[in-house]
């Protein structure tokens, strides 16, 4: 018997665990096993306790993305490694597949899945039971493992075509609960889909890039239709977040999506390159529109054109296509949210920070609806980047140990706010979350349903006098009343709840 744990990954929000479900579905009518998300079930000690001693358990699979999720699940590992030793434990997803050294060194985790494991951890448990024809260990692509005191990493697991995946098991999940969180600027009963994986580009500062490599595959427009349809039906959803790396590689399955969702009468939102989605034809953004396309996550990343260069943006994106983009958004009434990446490993800094705040800044004077999402630099284990070595260069190096990724000081460095880069010091934090509160203040999110009325009157005036001077300087005033207005602002998802 096997469970698949989700981690806590929110404190708030909290999306459907399609990495568990997607799991899932490749064990059924093989193996008996259990699905368990810790953002619904916050009494997960006991609920693992209980279903380890009643159902026999033996294997633990635990998905892990860095931040909280890579802190619960070094907790819960210990725990259960402590209080059941017989379990073997593993871990696939992001941070293992980029530290696989690094997790395999503690003393609590057997196994380490890289890439993608849906066929893998199947191939895994036939070996491990002992079925007829298994593969042996070695052979099993993507893992690796402690032999003699020394890891091993099998050859890398490649990606899984989308069309292979069949229908998730939604039924192992009480998915009510994930559909009840109120009503988001995309609609009500937000659903979270994964209709592709991996991405094409090789950006120096993504995690994506480091673990597919270039590598992109999509579902079919026809296969996404139906599954959309079915949630429609089953269950119904009103809104799609789709979870893509990039969902808007492909103009014409996007266009082929839109079209056959339209009638569904659901908001969608999804992430995209302002290179790519700039080359759509007129055509394609109005089926965008018309099918429910509220929101678009882009990463605009810098005001720079030599720091998109360091990046490896590749492709034509340059600080021109933002703009652009900016105002074609605007005439389809879609709302385009801006990543910024400020603080990259240069010579420059305070210049470069200078120069991304005007940026930001031109942006909204061409679409005030625009959201603004402002990140600091942290670098991620991608070696082939020149963006990771020019951060080794200027001082940079992870953890060595799990302990020390989930120590206070290293809790925040892959939610890019507050990482532990040696060029940047606290003056460039504080003038970066100095401006944006005073640019939330100015220009209230569109997206947070609680900010209407008298409190975006007052939170404009507020934010009036700063913005238009540029005096960020200790805006304690601002911070206090979007504290107490319990204020929320964009992040990668596009939106907040409604109370």
């Amino acid at each position: 018997m096997i469970i698949l744990l989700n981690p806590q990954s929110a404190y708030f929000s909290f999306r459907v665990p399609n990495t568990i479900l997607t799991l899932g579905t490749f064990l059924e009518d093989k193996y008996e096993y259990e699905l368990v998300d810790e953002n619904i079930n916050r009494n997960i000690d006991s609920t693992l306790e209980k279903l380890i001693v009643e159902k026999n358990i033996k294997y633990l699979g635990i998905t892990v993305m860095p931040a909280l999720q890579l802190q619960r699940a070094v907790a819960i590992s210990k725990r259960i490694k402590l209080l059941f030793p017989h379990i073997k434990i593993l871990w696939g997803g992001y941070f293992p597949s980029l530290h696989p050294n690094t997790v395999l060194r503690s003393d609590y985790v057997d196994y380490v899945f890289r890439g993608h494991s849906e066929f893998s951890l199947v191939d895994f448990f036939d070996y491990i039971e002992g079925k007829e024809n298994a593969k042996q260990i070695n052979e099993i692509p993507g893992l690796s493992y402690k032999s003699n005191d020394e890891i091993v990493h099998n050859k890398k697991s490649e990606i899984v075509n989308p069309d292979l995946i069949p229908l998730l098991p939604y039924h192992k999940l009480p998915l009510e609960k994930y559909l009840r969180i109120g009503k988001t600027y995309l609609g009500e009963r937000t659903m979270g889909y994964h209709s592709s994986v991996g991405c094409p580009f090789l950006c120096g500062f993504c995690a994506v890039a480091g673990v597919y490599k270039g590598r992109w595959i999509g579902r079919s427009a026809e296969l996404v239709a139906d599954d959309l349809t079915f949630l429609k039906r089953e269950y119904n959803i009103g809104a799609v977040e789709f979870h893509d790396n990039n969902f808007f590689v492909s103009e014409k399955r996007v266009y082929e999506i839109a079209k056959r969702i339209k009638d569904l009468n659901i908001g969608w939102w999804g992430e995209a390159r302002p290179d790519t989605v700039m080359k759509f034809s007129d055509e394609t953004w109005a089926m965008m529109r018309d099918s429910g396309c509220r929101m678009i996550f882009f990463g605009a990343e810098s005001s720079s054109e030599e720091i998109l260069k360091l990046m490896d943006k590749g492709g034509t994106q340059t600080p021109e296509t933002v703009l652009e983009l900016a105002e074609k958004a605007k005439r389809y009434n879609i709302v385009p949210e801006f990543s910024f990446v400020l603080g990259s490993p240069t010579d420059n800094v305070d210049r470069n920070i200078e120069n991304d705040l005007k940026y930001i800044r031109k942006v909204k004077q061409i679409n005030p609806k625009s959201e603004i999402i402002i990140y600091t630099y942290s670098p991620v284990n991608f070696e082939d980047s020149e963006m990771s070595l020019a951060a080794k260069m200027k001082g940079f190096d992870y953890p060595k140990t799990l302990e020390e990724w989930v120590s206070p000081r290293w809790q925040n460095f892959d939610l890019r706010k507050n990482p532990l880069t040696p060029w940047l010091k606290p003056k460039h934090f504080t003038k970066i979350r100095n401006f944006e509160k005073t640019l939330n203040a100015y220009y209230p999110t569109v997206s947070d349903l609680k900010i209407k009325g008298w409190k975006r009157g007052l939170l404009k005036v507020m934010g009036g006098w700063r913005y238009l001077t540029s005096i960020y300087y200790a805006p304690y005033e601002i911070m206090l009343s979007l504290k107490l207005m319990r204020y929320r602002q964009p992040e990668v998802e596009g939106f907040t709840f409604e109370e």
